[in-house]
């Protein structure tokens, strides 16, 4: 076994031969309704992660640079979040997210990914598995509950809350009240929410993380954003699509999702082996189940090394590979053609001609 001295001198060799998620690429995508922005690094099969609330791409800042060794990773801000716009008709269903990613997909000529997930973001990745199989080749999902598979009950008032309770997502389905509580007070409300559902309190996170978090939702309309996927109109419309596209068995040849899925928790949050089987992996017959140690729900955050090595074994018992993705042609490339209207739909009401 490794001395503790090695171990972390080991740590700190495989930091330094990453790719700072700070000097990852940017790039940006102009869609009907709103505007997509994403990072990007690494070498190999295509990998799209997608993060959750109240994160944004950030949230892969340590496991993306180590996946990058041997994926072309793929990082974008849902919509309303980080550096993408909010969408005007305040649509924040898992399916209108499952598009903007298709939308980044379709961009970068990716007609088949792996993909791995997070919180809300599970429900956006498995809305574009269920809405485009072909393009999904494995998902990974993490700490989260479909809406009609145990989303609703989590949010309610239980005697056994406690340390962590999600009234949040109760707080959350009506968003100008969250937003009027919130407002002014952001950050006092991360370092609460983090600290809630964590396994080993704020020190989860460091204080530039948190910060950033903090500027990222205090941008004029983005806190209101952040609480859009958990809207009573967007849980309803989630609701609806995935009880009615998850509702066949798995164990059946017809299985909601046909393809290998994983399912992660954390030890102090989703990480009971019933109720992962239950909420996430009992969708494919090819699923794998696994508890995350010491973490609760911010797995990326608290025990990233673990996470990214955990998602690597996974992909690599893929028996076929996915072709390498070569991204270089975006380097100092003019992508954008709508300028600052911003999205497809702005252009066309300002006349902008695409031809």
């Amino acid at each position: 076994m490794l001395s503790k001295t090695l171990f972390l001198s080991s740590l700190v060799t495989l930091a330094a031969s990453l790719t700072s998620w700070d000097d990852w690429s940017h790039g940006r995508v102009a869609l009907q309704d709103v505007s997509i922005h994403f990072r990007y690094a690494g070498s190999g099969p295509p990998l799209l992660l997608v993060h959750g609330n109240p994160q944004f791409s950030l949230t892969w800042q340590f496991i993306g640079p180590i996946l990058a060794e041997n994926y072309t990773v793929i990082a974008a801000d849902n919509r309303g979040a980080g550096d993408s716009s909010i969408p005007a008709n305040g649509n924040y269903s898992a399916m209108a997210s499952a598009e903007d990613l298709k939308g980044v997909l379709d961009f970068l000529g990716v007609n088949e990914t792996y993909v791995f997930s997070h919180d809300k973001g599970v429900g956006m990745a498995a809305a574009l598995a269920i809405k485009y199989p072909g393009l999904v080749k494995m998902l990974g999902m993490s700490e989260y509950a479909f809406p009609g598979f145990g989303y609703e009950e989590a949010a309610m008032p239980a005697p056994f809350w406690d340390l962590y309770a999600n009234p949040q997502l109760a707080f959350f389905q009506i968003p100008d009240f969250a937003e009027f509580l919130i407002s002014g007070k952001e950050k006092q409300f991360l370092q609460w929410y983090f600290y809630h559902m964590s396994y080993s309190g704020p020190t989860s996170m460091s204080e530039d993380t948190v910060n950033r978090y903090t500027t990222s939702i205090s941008k004029p309309g983005f806190l209101r954003a952040m609480t859009g996927p958990f809207s009573s109109a967007a849980v309803a419309d989630d609701r609806s699509f995935f009880t009615g596209a998850l509702s066949s068995p798995s164990n059946s040849s017809n299985a909601p999702l046909p393809m290998p899925v994983l399912a992660l928790g954390g030890e102090a949050g989703f990480g009971i082996r019933a109720i992962l089987q239950k909420g996430l992996g009992s969708f494919s017959t090819r699923s794998e189940i696994d508890i995350v140690p010491k973490a609760g729900h911010w797995i990326a955050d608290e025990n990233p090394v673990w996470v990214a090595n955990r998602v690597g074994r996974w992909l690599a018992t893929d028996t076929s590979p996915l072709a390498n993705l070569d991204l270089s042609w975006l380097t100092d490339k003019v992508t954008l053609t709508v300028g600052y209207f911003g999205t497809l739909g702005n252009a066309a009401l300002g006349g902008l001609n695409l031809g």
